[in-house]
Parts: structure tokens; C-alpha cells; sequence
């Protein structure tokens, strides 16, 4: 997938979205507008983005000699817009996600967590770990680090890599990590994940989680009131927002993969960082409630077992070159 592909494949998806919202929503127009809206304002910081690193990108370029100029402006233009329509239609999508189906796959998901950690609930595991891991950083990582990385790759891509074999690769597993896993098999296996399992199904299942937060610092205490008013919108049913919860697989886990292997296809001496990455933010998914392990275990190995497969494509198809 190139970035003039890319482009086009977000106003396409953004248009299957708006589609979808027409299909099972009341006020479609309003949300589709409203998802749009939040990056078309977006679109100055995008640009403020994609300058910055155009302008990194000039700098490589010319001790390099890798890429020219007027390529790499255009298609930082091309992956900005091209990001700010993919990442609306996902809000749309996902948004909408619990008007398209009922939950009903968390009793499963928290027998099979129970079975794969012999007899162990994972969120109890991350917790008794948290005293030995710098949890507050963690979450600003998960919040901030992970969001940002998340929106600006398309970008980067199009600006800091000459190797269009790469980013081609990169981009397809960026638009699966995103529509595979965070629209196709979250529809299939819809679920609300640990932190709002006992309000949905009712019973006291996971009622300690709540309280092992405590004490709760700056970026945790951001990361519960979101829970809090996702919790809200879906108890109101607001056709306006949606409720945005959706726990299988993790978006989170199988972006932050991605990104792991991005910096191992960079350079190998990255692999230990990459490793240290995912499992960042696969320890915050569970650790947050938000996710049981095997959401984050099933993207890793989506996005793995893709990653393997276009590599071996790409190498057969050099063969016959």
C-alpha cells in the first residue's frame, strides 16, 4: 500500500463508515459530522506534524540522498489527510459498534484468561506487579505516547522512510491493526472488558479491581474518569457519541506491535526497545481493566502472523523480479 493508496483507502473507509451510521443509528448525520469535525480540527496540528518532519526528512534526504524534496512534501499532505479520514471513520465505526450487536462474549474471554494463567486472573497478576514498575509513567505512555505515535506513523512513513517496500508493509499492518482487529473481529467477539464486566453482567466478579487503582496519581486518574463517562454515555445509550468501549482484541496492543516491529525492521539492535514497547503497553491494557490478556495476546498474534506473511510475500516476489 502506497500513500496516494492510503489516502484513497481512508475516503473509502470513511465512507463505509458513514454507511454503516446511516444503517444503524438515528442521527447518523450528526455523529458522522461530529467524528469529521474532531479532525478537521485536527488537520493544523496534522500539517504542524507533517512540517516537522518534512523538514527532518530534508535533512536525511540531502546527506542521503534518499528521496526527493517535492516526493516527500506531497505525500506528507497525502498521509495527513489521509489519517485524519481513517481515524474518523474508525470513531465512527467503533462508536456505533454496540448498535450493530448486544455484548455478549466477556464470560468466555475471562474463562479462557483463567485457563491460560492457571486459574489466575491477569488484572490481579499486573497489580500485585505494579510496585515494581514505574506506573505512572506507564500510563502517560499508554494516554499520551501511544496516541500519538498511533496518528502520526502514516506520516512519518511518508516522510523518514525511502524503502516503499517497508511502507508499503508498514500500512497494510496499520490499516489491519485498525479495521481487523478494532472493527471485524471486535464486532465478533463484542465485548466491555474487566473494568465494566460486573455492571453489564452483574455480580461482584471483578469488584476488587476498582479499588486496587488506589492511590491514584495524574495520568491514572485520567484514565479512570474516562472509564467513568464511557461507562455514562453507553448506560444513556447517547446516539450523539456512542459508547466507545470495545475490550477484543486491543487496538492498543496491535498498534503498539506494529510500531514494535516497524523499529526492528529499522534496525535490530531496536528489538529489545521494541519488545520492552508492546509489552508496555500490553501490561497497561490489563493493568487499566480495560482489556483481558487474551485481547492483547490475539493481536500480537494477528499482527505477528501478517507481518510474517507480507515478508514472505515480498521476498518471493523479489525472487521473481
Amino acid at each position: 500500500m502506497s500513500i496516494n493508496q492510503f489516502l484513497r483507502f481512508g475516503i473509502g473507509y470513511l465512507l463505509i463508515a458513514t454507511l454503516i451510521a446511516f444503517l444503524v443509528r438515528d442521527n447518523a448525520a450528526e455523529v458522522v459530522g461530529e467524528k469529521i469535525s474532531i479532525f478537521v480540527n485536527a488537520i493544523p496540528m496534522l500539517l504542524f506534524v507533517a512540517f516537522t518532519l518534512v523538514s527532518l526528512g530534508l535533512v536525511g534526504s540531502a546527506i542521503y540522498q534518499t528521496k526527493r524534496p517535492r516526493d516527500m512534501i506531497i505525500h506528507a499532505l497525502l498521509a495527513s489527510i489521509g489519517t485524519a479520514c481513517f481515524q474518523a471513520a474508525f470513531l465512527v465505526i467503533k462508536t456505533s459498534m454496540p448498535f450493530i450487536l448486544p455484548f455478549f462474549a466477556d464470560p468466555g474471554f475471562v474463562e479462557i484468561d483463567r485457563i491460560i494463567h492457571l486459574g489466575t486472573d491477569p488484572w490481579a497478576m499486573t497489580h500485585n506487579w505494579s510496585q515494581y514498575v514505574p506506573l505512572e509513567w506507564l500510563a502517560g505512555i499508554y494516554l499520551h505516547g501511544w496516541l500519538t505515535i498511533a496518528i502520526i506513523l502514516p506520516i512519518a512513513l511518508a516522510t523518514l522512510d525511502s524503502d516503499e517496500t517497508r511502507v508499503r508493509r508498514i500500512l497494510i499492518l496499520y490499516v489491519s491493526a485498525w479495521i481487523i482487529i478494532g472493527n471485524l473481529l471486535a464486532l465478533a467477539g463484542l465485548s466491555v472488558g474487566p473494568i465494566y464486566f460486573d455492571r453489564l453482567y452483574g455480580g461482584e466478579y471483578f469488584a476488587d479491581l476498582p479499588g486496587s487503582f488506589l492511590p491514584i496519581e495524574a495520568n491514572m486518574e485520567i484514565i479512570r474518569k474516562a472509564q467513568e463517562s464511557l461507562w455514562i454515555l453507553y448506560e444513556h445509550f447517547d446516539q450523539s457519541q456512542g459508547t466507545g468501549i470495545s475490550a477484543f482484541p486491543s487496538v492498543h496492543v496491535s498498534v503498539a506491535t506494529l510500531v514494535g516491529l516497524y523499529l526492528y525492521e529499522r534496525s535490530a539492535y531496536l528489538l529489545p526497545l521494541a519488545v520492552i514497547w508492546v509489552a508496555a503497553i500490553l501490561y497497561m491494557s490489563v493493568y487499566t481493566g480495560y482489556h483481558y490478556a487474551i485481547d492483547g495476546y490475539v493481536s500480537i498474534a494477528v499482527i505477528v502472523g501478517l507481518w510474517l506473511y507480507l515478508r514472505r510475500r515480498g521476498e518471493k516476489d523479489a525472487q521473481y523480479d
